[in-house]
């Protein structure tokens, strides 16, 4: 019995009436179209479910693309119990999803499974006002958590991580993530306080290329409903507030051919040639990966986080393995949760298979000079793209670099009220 026939089995062995289809654009936008479930065949899984416009998907116009849902990833909506959810790709040239594909083409070539998981930071609050007036852009933030933790001397962010009692007030919505989580298939490793007032993290378990990436806009989307059922709002924002650390995002990858993890040596002990290749490929491509991998104009605002990645052991280091083999890992630091993960997991990927094919040396006392803006960023995509050809290609990097500048552009062009309180009087 095909994967398709199971999920149609279930739905109306269970009865549920809506099936949200959700898909990704290609900035990583998550979006849905809910559909009555009598809509859904088993060929609607090969010739596509239903249609939406292009520039839902792509940022242009012409022709629609179809949704086409893959059926591993159906799960019922926790929240809605007459509800499933299937992710779709869509048949666009430069559709996100499809792009990852392209990356497993490449595993086959290298003759190796690979394996992600990440770790995001984000942030709760109570309230999110913000002033979109034509003459500035401003916000204010409200949280319970504030009223507990007003001190913020020197030694306040490290006395957060981890915190519990009544310093953690938003451990009943981190629950509740776990918990959603578990019953649309997504597996976290952990969860806890972080150094912000009122921001948290969650640990995805490491999975397969299209299952991590799935996993990730689905963990976002779990802890932004988990939020907004008790009133509350959960960011993903790189940046939300000046006083308080920005959200970050750490990516592991391993490689496996059949059960043995390639990224270690005989004894298990360090990591192997391909390992350090690998590592080396991370390296050597990391001011064009941050285009994809610090994707908005807020992933720049904290300089201090930014220089401190110029030693390669702040971009790209090896964790301790703990548990032994299914532990040893890469790990890819120089990330935030606003990026795509379809886009951003293919782009990892092919700098690391291009280390592997160019036996590059990796060299930990190297130092580098991340991007210090977006601009600068997709100035080094610019000239060190030709690594990505096997999994993005030409016409997507253009197209997105593109719509890039035109955020970078509107983000310029407007005055905040920082710029206005500064030179109002000069």
């Amino acid at each position: 019995m095909s994967d398709a026939t199971k999920v149609i089995e279930r739905i109306n062995a269970d009865r549920y009436r809506w099936v949200d289809v959700q898909y990704t654009d290609m900035l990583g936008h998550f979006k849905s179209i809910t559909i009555p479930a009598r809509m859904l065949e088993v060929q609607s899984f090969k010739e596509g479910v239903i249609t939406v416009d292009r520039n839902s998907v792509l940022y242009e116009y012409g022709d629609d693309v179809v949704l086409t849902p893959d059926p591993s990833t159906f799960a019922v909506i926790p929240w809605e119990p007459s509800s499933v959810r299937l992710i779709a790709s869509t048949n666009a040239q430069n559709d996100p999803r499809t792009m990852l594909k392209k990356a497993q083409a490449l595993e086959q070539k290298l003759k190796l499974a690979f394996r992600i998981g990440a770790e995001l930071d984000y942030y709760l609050l109570d309230s999110l006002l913000t002033d979109a007036s034509k003459f500035s852009y401003g916000a204010y933030f409200d949280s319970r958590e504030l009223t507990m933790s007003q001190y913020d001397g020197e030694f306040e962010k490290g006395m957060r991580r981890f915190q519990t009692m009544n310093g953690d007030i938003g451990r009943a919505v981190r629950l509740q993530v776990g918990d959603y989580a578990d019953l649309t298939g997504v597996e976290v490793y952990s969860m806890h306080h972080e150094k912000g007032r009122m921001q948290h993290e969650v640990a995805l378990a490491p999975a397969p290329l299209l299952k991590a990436a799935d996993d990730f806009v689905t963990i976002k989307h779990l802890a932004k409903n988990s939020a907004m059922l008790v009133g509350a709002i959960a960011s993903f924002a790189p940046k939300l507030m000046n006083e308080e650390p920005m959200s970050k995002a750490h990516v592991s990858i391993s490689a496996w051919k059949s059960d043995e993890n390639v990224f270690l040596d005989m004894s298990g002990e360090r990591l192997s040639k391909d390992g350090s290749y690998f590592m080396a490929g991370l390296a050597d491509h990391a001011r064009a990966l941050s285009a994809f991998m610090l994707p908005s104009t807020a992933s720049y605002k904290e300089q201090v986080h930014i220089d401190r990645m110029r030693a390669l052991d702040g971009i790209v280091k090896v964790p301790k393995a703990i548990r032994g083999e299914v532990d040893k890992r890469i790990e890819y630091r120089l990330a935030d949760p606003s990026l795509n993960p379809y886009v951003a997991y293919a782009a990892l990927l092919a700098a690391g298979a291009d280390g592997i094919s160019k036996k590059l040396a990796f060299d930990d006392s190297k130092d580098v000079a991340p991007p210090r803006s977006l601009a600068e960023a997709l100035s080094a995509l610019m000239s060190d793209s030709e690594f990505l050809a096997p999994v993005l290609g030409e016409d997507f990097v253009h197209a997105y670099i593109e719509l890039k500048e035109r955020e970078i552009k509107e983000q310029s062009s407007r005055m905040t009220s920082f710029e206005v309180s500064r030179y109002q009087n000069v």
